[in-house]
């Protein structure tokens, strides 16, 4: 299931309302002050996802031959997603973009940590952090919520899925109207061909809640542990994936190996 060259950035929810704004610092500290700039642009980037229930799954398609015969094809290829069941969540938010090396670099100057490929030729302010593992992912939205005493926090497969499909809707990908575009029989969404790299986080057209790159671009880390079974006994409420495991899940994935990578209903 995972490629040789597998990026996977952070995708942060917050289950609070968020206020409009917070009061100006009075650090006068150029990092205290750029912490600031940081979570406060964190809060503004995020959309409000109204809670419901929706089948989780991967929902396939039929398709009919020129004889009327119909075949019914799943989206993903793997089957640890095939199992359709009810999911019902709460209201929740989550950023419209990934999580940039401008605001992760941020978080790691104020912890103390080394800047993960500094001078890299991929290391741009405004290009998606390559988070070094989960645990880099999970301790950034930790200090996110220590700084906004919000309860920033990396969505649950569940809400991931929700999310990228606009509220639960058969939408295949996470793209303005559910579908990608094809050349040459590769998937462009979220590279372009002269740089080979995760593009900003806008240059392409978000999915109908207005979050951009959720299909391609780069994977995005989730809560879960994963288990390939876990969709056959998931709650129906809230899911949280298995209390233990040995990995843990990403989705949405880069494009690297085409588009049936970058469904919204593929777990990795």
């Amino acid at each position: 299931m995972t490629r040789s060259k597998l990026h996977i950035t952070v995708m942060i929810t917050v289950t609070a309302t968020l206020c409009a704004c917070q009061s100006p610092p009075e650090e006068t500290d150029p990092l205290q002050l750029e912490v600031s700039r940081v979570v406060q642009q964190t809060i503004n980037n995020m959309v409000f996802v109204e809670g419901g229930s929706f089948m989780m799954g991967d929902f396939g398609v039929w398709e009919t031959d020129e004889s009327g015969s119909k075949t019914f094809l799943h989206w993903s290829g793997d089957s640890d997603d095939d199992f359709l069941h009810k999911v019902t969540l709460d209201s929740f938010s989550i950023n419209k973009y990934e999580v940039t090396w401008e605001e992760f670099d941020t978080f790691s100057r104020a912890t103390g940590r080394k800047l993960y490929y500094e001078g890299k030729w991929f290391h741009k302010p405004q290009i998606p952090a390559f988070a070094p593992d989960w645990y880099e992912a999970k301790a950034y939205c930790g200090w996110l919520a220590k700084q906004s005493q919000l309860p920033f926090d990396l969505p649950t497969e569940a809400q991931w899925e929700y999310a990228a499909r606009s509220r639960g809707q058969a939408l295949p990908f996470a793209t303005n109207d559910g579908s990608i575009d094809l050349r040459n029989g590769t998937n462009i969404m979220g590279y372009n061909d002269d740089q080979q790299h995760p593009m900003v986080g806008d240059y392409y057209p978000p999915n109908p809640l207005g979050l951009h790159h959720m299909s391609g671009n780069v994977a995005e880390y989730v809560n879960d542990w994963y288990g390939e079974q876990y969709y056959h006994h998931a709650p129906e409420l809230t899911p949280q994936g298995p209390h233990q495991g040995t990995k843990k899940v990403f989705r949405g994935s880069s494009n690297e190996g085409g588009s049936m990578f970058t469904t919204t209903v593929r777990r990795g």
